[in-house]
């Protein structure tokens, strides 16, 4: 046994490199299309074959061993492709037998396909062997586009490697002491080639070779019609070896080439030809030509392209050995092919086609390169032939009179190539027929095979004529006028077979079961094609082959392999074959698994490796039993075995690190202080240990529970620590190969300072002041805040943000971080002139700490006018809505200072900018002028010479820095009669004040005139209105000299100025007249605007925001508060800061608004830690709004937020916890989670930081709390583990127990202890004893388990041969085995599961294992060893077979008596050296002696010795005598066993004592057992105290029964035949007894009461009597 453990272990330690077979990987484009290469595998398409199975198809190898597409790359279904390529006779040293390549089809635009070209490449003498520059190898990729990385792949690439040289060349570099044995040897690799932008592949040769004499390179001249080979001398070294490389055409017949051409003639040479792959057709001639052999040619189109020949060259003073590499070039010598199909080339045509239609199409190739086809006819005047394209077209109209339904045109055509040498020219004929015509079939003739009882239904492949399988197809000539083909199958011209019919794809369909013997062997059948339009159909044979169909059984019911996991896709696990029944017959398999594909190769099903094998993967097949179980299934039989692929774990898993890679500690950590837990999980169940990569001053980590602590104080100069911890598996976990696993985890420790301080900003009321000057670009700098936070570090680093927004949300100003501060810039361009609104900004200065805190700034940003504007007339021609000019009249008589016109503009920029100046441009004659401030036009001098009307250019300019001005013109209308002016001198363009308080319907001035007036209105754009936005005018009705200006609405708003436009009438009619004033009204600024906070508040509460951290001392800062008052005037904006009421909390200071503390404050001990402040500020100045004494004031709502520090310890909440967890769980399932409570904020406990310590089995989350699943827990079922749980704060901490039960609720597999490849056990010999034992364990049982063995077979004669004791697992011999191989499996179920089966995942368990004996071929006198060879049988051992001290020697040959021989002593003969040869009496006799008493004695003891021999004897006589009396009624006796009457008629017999034949298990089974078991399974003995009082068959008829068995034994496919099966329990109807066999009798050997025998009537009376008195007399 301990051999055979060996011998499974090194089976299991090879399995892995047996069956490794090289892998190729490949990208494909998505942009691929059918016919691009791949890969390359071969030399030609000969030796290599692409495996037919489901991923292969797609791909298939071209004449030049290229591995190409047939469809394009966006068609293949799949992304991942493994392709096997069988290979043989391969040019390729490196190439397997089995070629695994992995496709990969990718949507990459980086990704190109394989390079069409070879590339080519000698290695001499270890020589690196150049490739090409990178340039050249990469000529598509861009200037700025960098190589990363050249890759060789294929076999043998580990050996190889790329570099590039100093001056950018490709260089492949070998091994030193790889192949030094290869004198000659190509090797085939793919070049990868990566760039930054590019992934690119080349097929590439690379020749290794030594003591090469020279290297030339033959190619043809294409001019040379004698196509005379040329050649180029390359290098010359040092003759031994030559390489060279040759091309010819394929029509050479001559010398092909001389061996020695290119070199010195050498005398006395002969040369040989050695080896010629792949096909030997060359000779070689005494003077070195080499020729074809007689019959051979060359064929580039339909043989191989490339040979290899070896030469020898031999002299008497050296030998040269030459490998000509033979190209063949194509030549035009092949003749064009039509390629039309179906065949005779049939159409039709329709009566009323017109000239030029269509009637066929001509398709022809050449495979010849360089070709030019063309297409011809011979005399047709009814149709013409286009020469390009083959079309066959109608030269003239047809017509139903000349040209009538039914007739047939023929037409001969023919190809020709124009570009060969010689024209060649291939010949058809078309025939037309006018009219419609029936489908042609494309093959003349179809047959099909099908095996006979087949199942109804079933579909078969047709075959064509020439034998290619292939659904039926047939060309619809009415397929233009939707004509449709229907096929039917007939057993004559006329009738309609009831057994054929035709399936949709085109196969044959069957219709009945066919059964040879009652059914002809072959069919003889008519398949027809019908057209839907015309009705005609076509005919054609089909012959169909009835076949005896011999159903399959597997070799076995179950195929078990144990695998390692790290099996590569493609890699086969085990092989599944079917019991040679007839060996013409072979099946194809399917099996039902993703992860196992089969490939069917001469009738045997490889199970290979579809997808990557995971013995951790967490599923519940594989992570609980660690196994895959699929059915493989004979396709077309209803045949199924099941296949268990047992997976072995191999350390293949790294380490994971599930914990957090940054912690946070304060500076006040004290040593030995937790830090953090570092934690990473191996799912192969190894121990982890961890260690830092450097050493480490500061910190420590424990080697097995990952925890970091202090080593020593940290210094204060410091905010952050980097490390990298290292964990590392001990590989505990398997028995099979792997190195152990590391895996590295950068860590950061950040410390940050005991007291988190607020950043404070160094002045924030300096920042009141800041303006923008309007229409600055977009990004002009406004100001620079700061603000310091005295902490270190990270926690000391400030961040601003800026919040600006208007009522509009517009966003003013953005905040940049330059060197610490904050830069507000602008981030719209604003214009003052429309802007309504103050900007308010808040800039927030936050910090790194954990928690961040933060502080606020809040100000105002003033835009600052610029002149940007130029004054604007009120009325006028360029005034929309006017289009006129404005137009005065004065008197000619006037007087100097008349006002002759009222003109304004206004300018709506500010101050200066604002103020406008007016003079004239252009006044002819100089009659007027005008006054600068005021706008007034009067006269200027004498009026009586000037024209009626003069016209004037006005200019209105501001005094801007930069002055901004606008012109209109006037006309001054001087009349001859005298015109009063209507304006008194006072009153005209008036300069007045209004307060800023005035309000609505105010009276703001009333303008009395001297005589009546008729109306009054105000005027904007030359439109008329009684109101406008701000003044509204009346004319009293009982006061006409005067009219009033009120306010219209509120002045609070306005600024500067206000320019209004009067127009005051007098007269009616056409006698009224208007005259216009301008009225400026100063706006004086009152202490009307109550101060408004600026600072940011929250829109959902309506309050300003506020924070302030806990244990603070008193005055410190919360916040500052600023509040603006619009007002103008310094005495009214002035604002002071006061709290509402007489707060206990918080203060103000009343000057610069910032907020303090009063007490100290401890947030637990709050009722909230939410605050509430009401605070006022007040400009100080009396109140001019009308109501209101005192200064104005403005209120506002703080809310203070008193935040929390880490001043408390967590604590749970349980003093304990209690979970549960099921044993199968897979690593990181979740337990379940602890939150440690904290009276401190969640915003602070936060970053509490949980763990577990050294817990093999379970983890924890760092951050939640989640305790999860960190190692395998079977085999700890109903246990409690206890861990502690841990909570770190980063200060203070807490710890609580916490006990995980971990439940049985899976019940695990057994497991077999060994491996049972049999080969110990002689041929043609019976064992009584046991043959061998098969074990296995249960892993969920630390004792005992209750396991069950039973033998499941696919071979009949197993049962027959051998039996297993279900309890132990002993297998016994049944009868001798012959000189074959012996395969069954044996399954092993855990039944002591049986209670808690309830549950499916407690149900038992079934295992299995494989047992093959292979008996050896051994004498009588020879025993197998274990590995089946034949050793003699140490007889000698025993001491006492050779007598008198003789040596015993061993002699097993054939023929051997007792496989031993004594070496007698002196003296001593016989076979045992047990007869002495003579006895002499010794002289020296005491004669005086009496010798009487010794002689008596020997007769005494000779005597006693008789008597006891009678004695022994006679009670051994009696006791056989008893004992087979006995054995007559007690089959069950251990010394007796009833198979007198047991018969097998299938065998030819070997005599009474040859009882192998037949299972005598069968005949202890009650019938009714029997019926519910199937014959084939294994039998189970059942004995009863009683006789058997079965009634037998449950119909109770015999005729039934007899049926039933006939019917069970033709149905069971699998069960050997069973003409000799007994029923030896059935007596016949209607007898009470039922059974009256004693077969199923069970006898103790005690005393039994057959009392109750009475009870069965009289003639059973006398049968318990007969019983009892035996059992009396015994």
């Amino acid at each position: 046994m301990a051999a055979i453990i060996r011998l499974a272990l090194g089976v299991v330690l090879c399995f892995p490199g047996c069956l490794t077979i090289n892998v190729i990987e490949v990208n494909i484009p998505l942009t691929a299309i059918k016919g691009d290469i791949v890969a390359k595998c071969g030399c030609s398409e000969f030796q290599c074959s692409v495996s037919n199975n489901q991923n292969s198809q797609g791909f298939e190898i071209s004449k030049t061993g290229n591995i190409i597409l047939t469809k394009d790359a966006v068609n293949f279904e799949q992304q991942i492709h493994p392709v096997l390529v069988y290979i043989q006779g391969n040019c390729y040293l490196n190439m397997d037998r089995e070629q695994n390549f992995v496709f990969n089809f990718v949507d990459f635009a980086s990704t190109m396909s394989m390079h069409k070209h070879i590339l080519r490449s000698s290695m001499l003498n270890d020589s690196p062997a150049l490739v090409g520059t990178v340039a050249s190898l990469s000529p598509v990729a861009s200037k700025n586009d960098q190589i990363q990385a050249f890759n060789l792949l294929g076999p043998w690439s580990e050996h190889f490697k790329v570099k590039v040289n100093n001056v950018n060349e490709v260089m492949i570099v070998k091994e030193p002491k790889f192949l030094q044995n290869e004198s000659f040897a190509t090797l085939l690799f793919i070049l990868e080639i990566k760039s930054e932008e590019l992934i690119q592949y080349y097929n590439i040769e690379v020749f290794i070779g030594f003591d090469i004499e020279d290297l030339e390179d033959r190619y043809l001249d294409e001019e040379q019609e004698s196509h005379l080979v040329q050649k180029r001398q390359i290098s010359t070294i040092v003759p031994t070896n030559v390489l060279k490389n040759i091309s010819v055409y394929e029509n050479n017949t001559g010398v092909l080439f001389n061996i020695q051409e290119g070199q010195q003639p050498a005398n006395r040479l002969s040369f040989e030809i050695t080896k010629t792959t792949p096909e030997d057709i060359f000779l070689i001639l005494e003077d070195g030509n080499v020729t074809l052999k007689d019959g051979s040619y060359l064929d580039y189109d339909k043989g191989h392209r490339m040979f290899e020949i070896h030469i020898e060259a031999k002299s008497p003073s050296q030998a040269t050995h030459y490998l000509v590499r033979l190209e063949v070039l194509d030549s035009n010598d092949e003749p064009p092919v039509f390629l039309n199909q179906p065949r005779p080339f049939l159409s039709t045509v329709r009566g009323d086609s017109p000239p030029g239609s269509v009637v066929y199409t001509l398709n022809a190739s050449d495979p010849d390169t360089g070709s030019s086809l063309r297409f011809y006819k011979n005399e047709s005047l009814d149709f013409d032939v286009n020469e390009n394209t083959g079309e066959i077209t109608t030269s003239r109209s047809l017509n139903g009179v000349n040209d009538t339904v039914g007739t047939d045109y023929v037409i001969n055509v023919y190809v020709s190539d124009i570009a060969a040498p010689i024209l060649q020219t291939t010949d058809a004929t078309v025939t037309v027929r006018m009219g419609p015509r029936g489908p042609q079939f494309y093959s003349p003739s179809y047959s099909a095979s099908l095996r006979d009882d087949n199942e109804i239904g079933l579909v078969i492949p047709m075959v064509d004529e020439s034998g290619t399988p292939s659904p039926i197809q047939s060309l619809n000539f009415q397929a233009d006028m939707n004509g449709v083909t229907s096929y039917s199958v007939y057993d004559s011209v006329t009738t309609v077979s009831d057994k054929f019919a035709i399936s949709p794809e085109g196969n044959l369909k069957v219709l009945k079961k066919l059964l040879l013997g009652v059914d002809p062997p072959e069919y003889s059948l008519y398949l027809q094609a019908t057209d839907s339009v015309s009705g005609l159909s076509t005919q054609v044979n089909l012959t169909v082959h009835l076949l005896k169909n011999f159903k399959p059984i597997f070799t076995l019911p179950v195929y078990t392999q144990t695998v390692l996991e790290n099996l590569k896709i493609n890699d086969t696990v085990l092989t599944v074959e079917t019991i040679a029944v007839n060996n013409s017959q072979h099946f194809n398999f399917s099996v039902d698994s993703s992860v196992f594909w089969v490939e069917n190769l001469n009738g045997k099903g490889i199970i290979r490796v579809k997808s990557p094998l995971d013995y951790e993967a967490q599923s519940n097949v594989n992570y609980q039993d660690h196994s895959y179980t699929f059915n493989v299934t004979i396709v077309g039989y209803n045949m199924t075995s099941l296949v268990v692929v047992y997976v072995q774990n191999i350390n293949d898993e790294p380490p994971v690190f599930t914990s957090s890679s940054e912690s946070t500690i304060q500076d006040t950590i004290g040593p030995d202080r937790i830090v953090m837990n570092v934690k990473a999980i191996d799912k192969d169940g190894d121990k982890v240990t961890y260690r830092f990569q450097d050493f480490s001053s500061e910190f420590q980590v424990d080697r097995n529970s990952g925890k970091i602590t202090i080593r020593n104080a940290l210094p204060q100069d410091k905010d952050s620590y980097q490390l990298t911890v290292i964990a590392e598996d001990d590989g505990s976990c398997c028995d099979h190969e792997g190195s152990n696993h590391v895996t590295t985890q950068d860590i950061k420790i950040n410390v940050v300072d005991s007291k988190n301080y607020k950043p404070q900003f160094v002045d924030c009321s300096s920042y009141y002041n800041a303006s923008i000057l309007e229409e600055e670009p977009r990004g002009t700098v406004v100001l620079t805040v700061s603000a310091t936070d005295p902490n270190k570090g990270e926690n000391g680093v400030v961040d601003y943000t800026i919040l600006s927004f208007r009522d509009d949300l517009t966003q003013d100003f953005i905040i940049e971080k330059v060197n610490g501060s904050g830069v507000i810039k602008s981030n719209v361009k604003f214009d003052r002139e429309t802007l309504k609104d103050i900007l308010k900004v808040t800039v927030i200065a936050m910090d790194h700490g954990q928690p961040p805190l933060s502080s606020e700034c809040s100000f105002i940003v003033d835009v600052i006018d610029i002149n940007d504007n130029a004054p604007q007339f009120l009325s006028g021609e360029n005034v929309p809505g006017c289009d006129v000019r404005d137009e005065g009249s004065v008197s000619r008589d006037s007087s100097v200072g008349d006002v002759a016109l009222n003109i304004r503009a206004f300018d709506i920029d500010t101050d200066e900018n604002a103020q406008v100046v007016y003079s004239l441009l252009d006044n002819p004659g100089n009659y007027f002028g005008i006054m600068t401030d005021s706008g007034i036009i009067s006269v200027n001098g004498n009026l009586s010479i000037a024209p009626e009307r003069v016209t004037l250019q006005v200019l209105a300019s501001d005094k801007g820095e930069v002055p901004q001005n606008t012109t209109t013109s006037v006309v001054i209308v001087i009349s001859n009669s005298t015109i009063t002016k209507m304006w008194p001198s006072d009153k005209n363009n008036p300069d007045l004040v209004v307060n800023d308080n005035t309000r609505t319907d105010a009276l703001i001035t009333s303008v009395q005139f001297g005589s009546d007036i008729t109306n009054a209105k105000l005027i904007v754009k030359c439109q008329s209105s009684d109101q406008t936005d701000k003044f509204k005018i009346s004319v009293p009705v009982n006061n006409n000299p005067r009219f009033d200006l009120h306010a219209a609405g509120d002045f609070d708003d306005e600024k500067g100025t206000k320019v209004v436009q009067i127009r005051l009438y007098k007269g009616l009619g056409d006698a009224q007249r208007y005259e216009d004033s301008f009225f400026l009204f100063h706006i004086n600024d009152t202490n009307n605007k109550a101060p408004k906070f600026v600072n940011r508040e929250n829109p959902k509460i309506g309050k300003i925001e506020f924070s302030v951290q806990e244990e603070q001392n008193i005055n410190e800062e919360v916040g500052i508060l600023l509040a603006h008052d619009e007002d103008i005037n310094p005495l009214f904006n002035k604002v002071m800061y006061k709290t509402r009421y007489n707060d206990t909390n918080f203060k103000v200071n009343d000057i610069s608004g910032v907020v303090s503390t009063l007490i100290r404050f401890d947030r637990e001990s709050l009722a909230s830690d939410i605050l509430d402040l009401q605070v006022i500020a007040e400009d100080g100045y009396p109140s001019s709004i009308p109501g209101q004494s005192g200064p104005n004031t403005g209120t506002k709502a703080l809310q203070i937020t008193i935040e929390d520090i880490n001043d408390n310890p967590p604590y749970f909440a349980n003093s304990s916890y209690f979970f549960t967890v099921p044993e199968n769980a897979p690593i990181y399932t979740s337990v379940e989670m602890i939150k440690a409570l904290d009276k401190d904020s969640e915003k602070t406990s936060q970053y509490t930081k949980y763990s577990v310590g050294d817990s093999k089995y379970f983890g924890v989350n760092e951050i939640t709390g989640e305790i999860f699943v960190a190692g395998i827990l079977f085999g700890q079922a109903n246990q409690n583990i206890t861990i502690t749980l841990m909570a770190d704060d980063g200060k203070f901490s807490a710890s609580v127990t916490v006990q995980i039960g971990v439940m049985k609720t899976y019940n695990r597999r057994p497991e077999f202890t060994g491996n049972y490849d049999i080969n110990n056990i002689v041929a043609n010999r019976n064992y009584n004893d046991s043959l061998f034992q098969v074990t296995a364990t249960d892993p969920d049982c630390s004792d005992t388990c209750a396991l069950t063995y039973d033998i499941v077979w696919g071979d009949p004669v197993i049962p027959r041969v051998f039996r297993i004791d279900h309890s132990t697992g002993e297998v016994f011999l049944l009868a001798s085995l012959e000189a074959r191989q012996y395969v069954f499996s044996v399954k092993v179920t855990d039944t002591s599961s049986s209670s808690r089966r309830k549950k499916r995942s407690l149900a038992a368990k079934d295992a299995y294992t494989t047992v093959t004996i292979q008996p050896a071929n051994c004498n009588i006198h020879q025993n197998a060893n274990e590995a089946g060879v034949c050793e003699c049988i140490d007889y000698c051992k025993n001491g006492h077979l050779c007598q008198n001290g003789a040596t015993c020697q061993l002699n097993c040959t054939v023929g051997s008596q007792r496989g031993y021989s004594c070496l007698c002593p002196p003296g001593y003969s016989d076979w045992d050296c047990g007869v002495l040869l003579e006895v002499i009496a010794d002289p020296r006799t005491d004669d005086g002696g009496d010798n009487t008493w010794l002689i008596v004695l020997l007769v005494v003891i000779a005597v006693f010795f008789v008597v006891v021999i009678l004695v022994v004897a006679f009670i051994i006589m009696r006791r056989k005598r008893v004992d087979k009396d006995k054995s007559m009624f007690a089959y069950d006796n251990d010394d007796y066993d009833i198979r007198e009457d047991v018969m097998d008629y299938d065998e030819d017999g070997a005599g009474e004592d040859d009882y192998a034949g037949y299972d005598i298990t069968m005949i202890r089974k009650p019938v009714n057992m029997r019926e519910e078991t199937s014959l084939h399974k294994s039998r189970t003995v059942t004995t009863s105290d009683k006789p058997n009082t079965s009634s037998g068959p449950s119909t109770g008829h015999l005729g039934e029964f007899i049926s039933e068995r006939l019917g069970d034994a033709e149905g069971d496919s699998g069960a050997p035949p069973y003409d000799t099966l007994h029923e030896y329990m059935y007596e016949g109807e209607g007898s009470l007894a039922g059974s009256l066999s004693s077969i199923n009798t069970s006898s103790s050997g005690g005393s039994q009461d057959y009392e109750y025998l009475n009870e069965w009537g009289p003639k059973f009376a006398r049968l318990a009597d007969m019983y009892n008195t035996y059992e009396d007399s015994d």
